[in-house]
């Protein structure tokens, strides 16, 4: 039995997540697949990963027990981000996850090299992890966010934080001040809050009762991991993306954020930091270089600037140019031309 303590301020600092956490979502997944669960749901996306399986994913197995799940696996809009932020993860939660898996059963050489440090090693986890993302969360990508979107505003509507702590899911226990709920095996662990509050992030692949994350460092904000309600079987959505053309004039990033906006606008400049997974500072800039391209517009209201799409932008991304505007022929002469 897992029981959360909360403190005096702590209930007050309890709030639902707006958008999903893609790199909880893809860790979740593969401790899918590790587990083995087969919820129908999700079979039309079994299918698929394994038609285009790539042995090497396999690779991060090694890095899961039945309990634990890696935190240090990074996901961001470009997968090539993907692979350098997770291969560069720091030291300290890497190595004291993958010795609470060395504590359980014998690590692989891969598993022990990553520990280790060594530079091959962590680049292939940050490969692997790139390509596996590809295949397994950008198709769902857009679902994914409707869905854990769906899940705030139905929590929202709820109100009292007392509400939306007991709506959470069966297994969940919640009588003031402390939320509970069954663990793996019989153990039984007490987690005090203390003024930090705790972050309910729904989550599409998360397992069938709630779990605990990120609540060991005194300086971080647990989060609650709650299955989100799923209506039916994940299907791929193809998502419109910028062409290689676009990708070379712009580059990575610039061209996703014109698609973004595209997709999503209008949207602020905070919005599409979440959606590329960037600084706000970054997602300012690239917008600042569209809007003074002409790709795109921003609109100021007090503090929040919003960015759209222009007619430009859009045709760029449809992979073609806009006609040009025909000129009305001039009837008068040149200055000094004979006539």
């Amino acid at each position: 039995m897992l029981r959360i303590i909360f403190g005096a301020d702590d209930l007050d600092r309890v709030r639902v997540a707006e958008r999903p956490d893609m790199s909880m979502e893809l860790s979740l997944s593969v401790h899918g697949l590790v587990s083995g669960h087969c919820d129908p749901r999700f079979q039309v996306w079994r299918n698929r990963l394994r038609a285009s399986w790539n042995p090497r994913t396999a690779l991060l197995f090694d890095l899961y027990t039945p309990s634990a799940i890696p935190e240090f696996l990074t996901v961001r809009r470009d997968p090539g981000a993907t692979e350098s932020a997770t291969a560069e993860a720091p030291e300290e939660p890497l190595r004291d996850h993958l010795r609470s898996v060395g504590g359980t059963r014998q690590l692989s050489a891969f598993a022990r090299s990553v520990a280790a440090g060594d530079r091959r090693a962590r680049r292939l986890l940050g490969n692997v992890t790139a390509d596996y993302q590809t295949r397994a969360i950008d198709p769902y990508r857009r679902q994914i966010e409707t869905i854990v979107t769906t899940d705030h505003g139905r929590r929202r509507r709820l109100g009292e934080p007392d509400r939306v702590l007991a709506s959470l899911h069966p297994s969940v226990s919640w009588r003031r001040p402390v939320l509970s709920f069954p663990l793996v095996g019989s153990c039984r662990h007490d987690i005090r809050l203390d003024g930090r509050g705790l972050l309910l992030q729904p989550c599409v692949f998360g397992p069938r009762r709630p779990v605990i994350a990120r609540f060991e460092d005194p300086r971080q904000q647990p989060v609650l991991l709650y299955p989100a309600r799923i209506g039916g079987p994940l299907q791929p959505e193809p998502e419109p993306t910028p062409s290689r053309n676009l990708t070379a004039l712009l580059g990575q990033t610039r061209a996703a954020a014109l698609e973004a906006i595209a997709t999503h606008g209008p949207c602020s400049t905070k919005d599409l930091a979440g959606l590329l997974d960037i600084s706000t500072a970054s997602a300012s800039e690239h917008a600042t270089v569209l809007a003074d391209s002409g790709l795109t517009t921003k609109d100021r209201e007090g503090r929040t600037v919003t960015h759209r799409p222009t007619p430009l932008g859009r045709a760029l991304l449809a992979g073609h140019l806009p006609p040009p505007t025909r000129r009305r022929a001039s009837t008068a002469a040149p200055r000094g031309a004979a006539v």
